[in-house]
């Protein structure tokens, strides 16, 4: 046996407030740490004040909205939790326990819905040693603090500390059901909308402007606007004829090709935003988080929505919108009742 020479071995703060900062940090929060460690709150804030005081500055800063950390003590806590998980796996791996690996997604219940699950038993048959755990959320500080795996996350691309892919961009146009407007008489003139029922999602109030000035018309009012919390919601009285929605044309590949939904209108407006699977740097090269990006990235080629530069081609099989049948080997879907869908 090779011993270990006492070189390599550094001088380490107590692992008990490295372990109670590390779940603090993933909460921003000492009463759900204290939960997740079963100790009280007063012992997780002495542990947190404790490394403070080893290391020499704050760790969090606190604001009238909780807790956040510093640039230095979110870089120290995604390394203590890649940390700690090595941990783990070295005790498991001692003990000849073979650990099922498994692959946490946190991504937006609008691209869960309306691309993630119908395609998930697909990755399951490739990788059936695969575990999945979804997790839907759309607060910008949960998809920075947490230890997910993988964050497919909307925006420009350009987040801290991940690794971010293109996956497709932006490409926004109005969609309807047959019970409103007819599809035999498409293209529609623009000015019909002056005779219909817009719905918006209220975090995206935008979209609609922003589609009605590329198609030339910015001023046009439509007759009536329903604004509704959750993007899903929209869509769903959409299909039900209640009115014409500005959708994201990648999620409805089924409901276009079965007829429940159509394009009345022919301008497409696209933009720079797009949607982004983001890998934290210290996961990107882990074998489950290899297959599903490489997985993911050819269903996307594949179907032709890869960055946006081909038709909707190939249809997905066509299935009932939000009945959710949940493949057998996806754990867990984990909603986030504290927070709105805005993409």
């Amino acid at each position: 046996m090779t011993a270990i020479s006492p070189r390599t071995i550094r001088r380490m703060p107590p692992l008990n407030p490295l372990r109670a900062f590390e779940v603090a940090a993933r909460h921003l929060s000492f009463t759900h740490a204290a939960d997740e460690l079963c100790v009280t709150q007063g012992a997780v804030s002495r542990s947190v004040k404790a490394l403070e005081d080893y290391l020499g500055e704050p760790l969090f800063e606190r604001t009238g909205h909780g807790l956040t950390l510093t640039e230095r003590s979110e870089a120290l806590a995604l390394k203590l939790s890649d940390g700690f998980i090595r941990l783990g796996e070295a005790a498991d791996e001692f003990r000849g326990i073979q650990a099922e690996p498994i692959l946490t997604i946190r991504t937006y219940t609008s691209f869960l819905i309306g691309f993630l699950i119908p395609n998930l038993p697909d990755f399951q048959v490739r990788h059936p040693d695969i575990r999945v755990h979804l997790v839907s959320a759309t607060d910008a500080t949960e998809f920075a603090r947490d230890v997910t795996d993988v964050r497919i996350r909307y925006g420009h691309g350009r987040w801290k500390n991940v690794e971010s892919t293109l996956l497709f961009c932006d490409a926004l146009r109005p969609l309807c059901s047959p019970a409103l407007l007819d599809p035999a008489k498409r293209p529609y003139p623009i000015e019909e909308l002056r005779n219909q029922v817009i719905l918006h999602q209220a975090m995206r109030r935008s979209d609609w402007p922003s589609w009605l000035a590329i198609a030339g018309n910015p001023d046009l009012r439509s007759r009536n606007d329903l604004v509704f919390d959750e993007l899903s919601i929209v869509y769903q009285a959409a299909m039900s004829g209640a009115g014409l929605v500005m959708a994201q044309t990648a999620y409805f590949q089924r409901e276009l090709a079965s007829g429940l939904l159509f394009e009345p209108f022919e301008p497409v407006l696209k933009r720079d935003l797009g949607y982004y699977l983001t890998v934290p740097a210290n996961r990107r090269d882990t074998p489950h988080v290899r297959a599903f990006k490489r997985w993911l990235l050819d269903t996307l080629a594949q179907k032709g929505l890869a960055n946006h530069t081909r038709s909707f081609a190939n249809p997905l099989a066509i299935a009932p919108r939000f009945q959710l049948a949940i493949p057998a080997n996806i754990t867990n879907i984990a909603p986030n009742n504290n927070t709105r869908l805005v993409a």
